[in-house]
């Protein structure tokens, strides 16, 4: 008959002298993956291409319900002051 080692499934305490880290949502950081970082060519095209998006959406300019409101709003807080 043979006998078996008992297993502890309990993660191991904190200890006390030295600080948990956190992550960026409070939670208790855990080993990090490797950083994977983008080379300047990539960096670049991605850029290109935002700003190729959004000169578009800047281009189509405000739509009038919404420059009415904006307008609106300020003569409100033209008013109050």
């Amino acid at each position: 008959m043979t006998t078996t080692k008992p297993v502890n499934l309990q993660p191991p305490a904190p200890s006390d002298d030295k600080a948990e880290t956190r992550d960026d949502m409070g939670k208790p950081a855990t080993q990090r993956r490797s950083e994977v970082r983008l080379g300047r060519e990539v960096q670049a095209r991605i850029g290109q291409q935002l700003r190729a998006m959004y000169d578009d959406v800047v281009s189509q300019g405000v739509p009038p319900h919404i420059a009415d409101l904006v307008s609106r709003l300020s003569e409100q807080d033209d008013g109050a002051a």
